[in-house]
């Protein structure tokens, strides 16, 4: 007689129960650290918005607005006529944000505040802002 030993079925889902366990707590670190790109006004890569698209669908739609401010920011500052220009556009664009903070969504607007500084820091430093006088 053959006799083969078998594990209960429930040890199988304990370890299938674990793995998706691992693989939940992947994914909140993940999320943890894209949301802290977010804040600190960094770029979002391509995979990284996808995976905002899948897990998270309230921070890729901030993510989503992020980058379009960001980009118009980055547009207007290429067609500034003096670097007194852009630093006015600067300082209008930080205001703008300042006077929605009455209305909340502070995390938010800490995430455009980072990133306008973000993409005024690197206009200052390239040869565009350079040439202005």
């Amino acid at each position: 007689m053959n006799v083969k030993f078998v594990k209960p079925i429930s040890d199988s889902f304990k370890v299938m129960q674990q793995f998706k366990d691992v693989l939940a707590t992947q994914d909140q670190s993940r999320l943890a650290s894209i949301r802290n790109t977010l804040m600190l006004g960094k770029k979002l890569r391509a995979d990284e918005m996808d995976f905002l698209q899948r897990y998270d669908t309230n921070l890729h739609d901030q993510a989503m607005s992020l980058s379009m401010e960001r980009q118009a920011y980055e547009d207007a500052l290429q067609h500034s006529r003096s670097k007194a220009d852009a630093n006015h556009y600067n300082t209008f664009k930080l205001m703008q944000i300042a006077g929605q903070l009455k209305h909340g969504g502070s995390e938010e607007l800490l995430m455009r505040t980072n990133a306008i500084q973000e993409v005024h820091r690197e206009f200052v430093r390239s040869s565009k802002y350079a040439s202005l006088r």
